[in-house]
């Protein structure tokens, strides 16, 4: 064969070491991501060039391969010559290799006798085209990323102003948008504890313990949360504020409540919902990882406008598109924040006029993840939903 380009010089589980014996040869046929085989019993161990580096071993400088090893082309039965993943047989140290041939690529690289669908060519042979198994595809969450990222590109090339929301659980499709998205992820995300209703506050504060406790901490917040938004608003609105209503307000507020309401008690020995909401709070605060939703440093004004309209992106200002990337949430608060995410996208929808209204299209990536399969379950069942609308 007058492809021969090197020798065996060492082999390590799934790699081969080649030493460049004929530098023309390899110049003009081997190159990284080409394909070399070797000789190993009656049938050939072929791989991919994964580096080159020159080394120096003596007197002279001679150029090492690195080759991942693929598998193996052997004789079947019936005369042709067939490729199998793996490498059952190794070649021996000082074995020639060579430089695969057309028609080895070909016998590499034909349809697999499983269900499969070519998906493009190879870059280093375009004339062959690649194939990529369906079952094994379809099986990861590669289809359904990839389906994804095309359809919202598509949409994205048609409407350059859309306002779309993508909810990312792990940080899967920032590279594919680039400019076009604006990343919304831990270390620039704001969304301020008291744009927070009801039902989220007590999923963020209240842990463990019985359904009792449980419902006597959710009375104390709620008594705590209203007199921070009322004190908020001054008296004038005072009235028209409720438990829900998206009031500015400092979480500093509510550990002052909890300690004013601890101190008129009557018995010291009923302070344990007070004490747990006060440590779970104090907790939060000081955790560096929460300071999105618990620095009081975000609470100087209201908001709330330039939150919805950065999630949103009103106005476009170029990037249509908003992820969410949720990888670097605390899991114990992601469900909060995609409840938060997703009410502020319906409670805009719904109130605004609706010959003003831009079209919004909100996709929640891997939803079963954060949507209970029961609507009237949540992400934890605290007895404070009963009789919740």
């Amino acid at each position: 064969m007058d492809n021969m380009f090197g020798r065996v010089a060492a082999l390590a589980g799934s790699q081969m070491t080649v030493t460049l014996t004929e530098p023309e040869t390899a110049q003009g046929a081997v190159r990284i991501g080409g394909m070399v085989k070797a000789r190993a019993v009656n049938l050939d161990v072929v791989g991919t060039v994964a580096a080159v580096q020159l080394n120096n071993g003596g007197p002279s400088l001679h150029s090492i391969f690195t080759i991942d090893l693929l598998g193996e082309i052997a004789v079947a039965a019936d005369g042709r010559q067939q490729f199998s993943r793996g490498v059952s047989h190794y070649p021996l140290i000082g074995t020639p290799v060579y430089a695969a041939t057309e028609a080895e690529l070909k016998v590499v690289y034909s349809p697999p006798l499983l269900p499969s669908i070519g998906i493009g060519t190879l870059y280093h042979n375009p004339q062959q085209t690649a194939f990529v198994l369906v079952n094994e595809l379809l099986a990861k969450n590669f289809a359904k990323s990839c389906a994804i990222t095309l359809i919202l590109s598509e949409i994205l090339r048609e409407y350059a102003n859309a306002h779309i929301v993508l909810l990312d659980l792990h940080n899967e499709y920032t590279a594919a948008f680039g400019d076009r998205a604006e990343v919304v992820n831990v270390d620039n995300l704001q969304l301020p504890f008291w744009l927070l209703d009801f039902e989220e506050a007590v999923e963020v504060l209240i842990r463990g313990g019985t359904a009792q406790e449980q419902e006597a901490q959710a009375i104390i917040l709620k008594d705590a949360i209203l007199r921070a938004r009322r004190r908020f608003a001054g008296a004038a609105l005072a009235t028209t504020i409720t438990v829900d209503t998206p009031t500015p307000f400092k979480t500093s507020e509510l550990l002052r409540s909890f300690d004013e309401a601890m101190g008129r008690l009557d018995n010291p020995d009923t302070s344990a919902p007070y004490l747990r909401l006060m440590t779970r709070l104090e907790s939060l605060r000081h955790d560096r990882r929460f300071a999105f939703m618990f620095s009081d440093r975000l609470v100087t004004r209201d908001t709330l406008s330039e939150i919805v309209s950065r999630l949103l992106r009103i106005p476009v200002a170029g990037k249509p598109l908003t992820i969410i990337d949720l990888s670097g949430i605390p899991s114990e608060i992601a469900d909060v924040v995609v409840s938060l995410s997703c009410r502020l996208t319906f409670d805009f929808a719904l109130w605004s006029e609706r010959d003003r209204m831009p079209p919004i299209l909100l996709v929640c990536e891997e939803a079963h993840r954060y949507v209970p399969a029961d609507p009237r379950d949540g992400p934890r069942d605290h007895p404070t939903r009963a009789g919740r609308s």
